[in-house]
């Protein structure tokens, strides 16, 4: 199944300088400047076709429309789905629904603990850290325990390779039924 991105609002939270970043790691060539705020890379492909993307340096009006059309782009050149894309390149996703299982608990019990979250990130399973306290805490020790899924709501933020959700609120034990939703 192919899955086309057309979200302007998901698009708006890719930093452009990741796409670059990729773009330079996957043997793209930079050309040209354009306009001070567009960068536009190169690359052949085993046929000897010339690909383009114009990478722009801000997220400006256009931005959104110039990766929706990199992320085309790149769904041919890479051979991959761009949602396979889009979730190599997401850096935030703010007031996102995460659903998954409590992976590791770390910290006591009586005050924050770290939690390491195995969830669904844009179709692909990821592990997602997050501090909770009080009430949430223990939650979650009894979901670890009895392998229960759950879900919490957060601002989902890329650090270093790692997604960390920020400002977690809404933790809850799902039922089998509510998982399949």
């Amino acid at each position: 199944m192919k899955v086309t991105v057309k979200d302007n609002e998901i698009f708006q939270t890719i930093d452009p300088n990741v796409l670059g970043a990729h773009l330079e790691t996957n043997g793209w060539q930079k050309v040209a400047l354009v306009y001070e705020n567009t960068w536009i890379w190169h690359k052949k492909d085993d046929a000897g076709e010339l690909f383009e993307i114009k990478q722009p340096l801000r997220q400006e009006f256009d931005a959104p429309q110039l990766m929706g059309e990199a992320f085309k782009t790149l769904e041919v050149v890479e051979n991959r789905s761009q949602l396979d894309i889009l979730s190599d390149l997401i850096t935030s996703l703010p007031n996102v629904a995460i659903q998954g299982w409590i992976n590791k608990v770390h910290g006591e019990e009586s005050a924050i603990g770290k939690i390491t979250l195995m969830g669904f990130v844009v179709g692909k399973l990821r592990k997602i850290n997050l501090e909770l306290s009080g009430s949430d805490y223990h939650l979650a020790v009894k979901a670890y325990e009895e392998r229960s899924p759950v879900t919490c709501l957060g601002d989902l933020i890329k650090e270093n390779d790692c997604f960390v959700l920020k400002n977690p609120r809404d933790f809850v034990l799902l039922t089998e039924a509510e998982l399949i939703k």
